[in-house]
């Protein structure tokens, strides 16, 4: 019932409106009709006076001539005008041109006889270049051509104040120069001082770039997302940067990994190959520009999908982004040379992988204990389960060493290569089809005589922190008074041992690679967590937390290792 109420209601204001409307209309109508009627009356008034005047009036004869012709003598006559006219008129290339005629037909009258009578009010420029006189007579028209006034024969001559126009132009043109001018090089100090500081800021790591083992040239680029940096990189909120923004501020922790996959499927369009810089098991790796910026772009063979998508899926890992994690880009499949291809695109890290940074350089015990410290990290964060609505699974690297750990140009180390990577669910739903899989050199005890319970997701760890332990080893030597970079069991192998070779000399005979020998407490105290890594009883050997909580202890016990605010190595 109130429905219907409603309606009627809404029906009557509609009826209401619409009759108020056409009542509008109607007085509109009558008024603009009225008004049309009664200006036609006039019109027709005023046609009726004026022929009450041409119609009674005589014809006369008048002189009829045309420019250039008025200048001479002869000129003809026309006869039964009702009125005579002369007129002076300038061209548009300033020549004056005379003329004589005679108009027959009244409709004339108006447009010919009031051509000159403007209004008094401003004109124009070149307004009134023209001038007709009539008059009603016989040979009335005869005599010298109206003049031009002076006001529309002279040319308007410049104020006396342009020269201020062009001054103040003038002026503007040098203080938006000199303005410009100035930002250039407020920006250049500005760029100068950052990588000042940033060298500064690495101290006594300095040497890092000056060692005569290594000539890579050192730019600003080098020194680009260090900690303090005005241009360190920074998380932001999705959406709010482009895509060269979103490369610079990728290396902080997030919510989520890489770019969006809508743009990751247009991705290898927008890179291109610059230079191949490594050759592994699984293909290349190649150093490419994408929006002026270096990237990784590490190409996969064919044969190797599943080593792809399954790198692709850890790097996608919600909140798996950190520091000392290599900071993923994007994946996509390309076609090169009618060949598909496989591409996963990282950071660029110019000094490439840890052990290519031991071959060239020697390192002090800050240096070393920047790299020991920066790889736990990024293994502890591995290692570690994110409980909540966007939380990260534990994850287990399998494929631990120096080639797959990268050295940023702060000093820090961040962990590469995820492809062998798996999480608990991988284990516990059984995709692991070859469990024995990564670098033999490297392989836990307990992986190479097949002892491992391979339905435990902790003892993938526990074979993290036995590779871990090896990579101490090998920064261990390079510490001053340093001794040769080799890769562990160097003395007791070849360059590519066989599975039965490590398990011989690590299972059967338990031979583990010499400490250095230094007496310094601080080289004594990391050798002992070297050995409790690599310990024959997994169940034995330390978690990355234990092993970060006390490289952090004896840090802070070495005046010659500098830690900052948060307790952290400073680099």
């Amino acid at each position: 019932m109130a429905d219907v109420v409603i309606v009627a209601y809404l029906y009557t204001f509609l009826l209401i409106s619409a009759g108020y409307a056409g009542l509008t209309g109607l007085d509109n109508f009558e008024d603009d009709g009225l008004t049309n009627i009664q200006t036609q009356a006039d019109n027709l008034l005023l046609d009726d006076t004026v022929d009450k005047k041409m119609v009674h009036h005589p014809r006369y004869k008048c002189h009829q001539c045309e420019s250039p012709e008025c200048d001479d003598s002869t000129e003809q006559i026309c006869g039964s005008a009702l009125y005579c006219f002369k007129s002076t008129v300038r061209a548009s290339d300033g020549e004056l041109r005379y003329s004589r005629g005679c108009s027959t037909r009244r409709d004339h009258y108006q447009f010919t006889c009031h051509t000159n009578q403007h209004s008094q009010g401003p004109r124009k420029r070149h307004a009134g270049q023209l001038n007709i006189t009539c008059c009603q007579g016989d040979m009335c028209n005869n005599g010298s051509f109206p003049e031009l006034s002076p006001a529309d024969t002279a040319i308007e001559p410049l104020t006396a104040n342009a020269w201020k126009l062009w001054v103040s132009v003038l002026a503007s043109v040098v203080i938006v120069s000199v303005i410009a001018i100035m930002a250039i090089l407020v920006l250049r100090r500005t760029h100068r001082l950052r990588v000042l500081q940033a060298a500064q800021k690495l101290g006594k790591d300095f040497n890092y770039f000056s060692n005569n083992t290594y000539n890579m040239p050192v730019t600003s680029a080098f020194y680009e997302g260090m900690e303090g940096s005005t241009n360190a990189v920074r998380a932001v909120a999705a959406g709010d940067s482009t895509l060269r923004e979103y490369l610079e501020t990728s290396m902080s922790s997030g919510s989520g990994s890489g770019l969006p996959l809508m743009v990751q499927r247009t991705l290898a369009k927008q890179v291109t190959l610059i230079e191949r810089i490594g050759k592994g098991r699984y293909g290349e790796v190649w150093r490419g520009s994408w929006y002026a910026d270096s990237v990784a772009v590490k190409i996969f063979f064919s044969r190797d999908e599943a080593s792809w998508r399954r790198e692709t899926e850890i790097y996608s890992t919600v909140l798996l982004r950190h520091d000392n994690i290599l900071a993923y880009v994007g994946s996509d499949m390309t076609s090169r040379n009618s060949c598909t291809q496989l591409w996963l695109i990282t950071h660029f890290h110019p000094l490439g992988s840890l052990y290519e940074h031991l071959s060239r350089t020697t390192l002090t015990r800050h240096q070393m204990m920047v790299i020991c410290l920066s790889i736990v990290n990024g293994l502890l964060h591995l290692h570690t389960d994110i409980h909540g609505t966007q939380g990260k699974p534990a994850i287990a690297h399998r494929d631990i060493k120096s080639k797959n750990i990268l050295v940023k140009v702060n000093g820090e180390c961040c962990i590469a290569d995820l492809g062998l990577a798996v999480t608990r669910h991988h284990v516990s739903a059984g995709l692991m089809h070859n469990p024995r899989q990564g670098t033999k050199r490297y392989m836990s005890p307990e992986m190479l005589d097949q002892t491992m319970n391979l339905q435990s997701f902790d003892c993938y760890r526990k074979c993290d922190i036995y590779a871990f332990g090896l990579v101490l080893w090998e920064v261990m030597r390079r510490v001053c008074p340093a001794a040769e970079h080799r890769p562990p069991f160097y003395e007791l192998v070849g360059h590519d041992p066989s599975f039965e070779d490590m398990r011989k000399i690590v299972c059967v005979e338990g031979a583990r690679p010499e400490p250095p020998v230094d007496s310094h407490p601080t080289m004594i105290g990391v050798a002992a967590i070297m050995r409790e890594c690599w310990h024959q009883n997994a169940s034995v050997r330390l978690p990355a937390l234990r092993i970060k909580k006390t490289l952090l202890k004896y840090a802070a016990n070495d005046n010659a290792i500098h830690l900052d605010d948060d307790n952290e190595v400073s680099v």
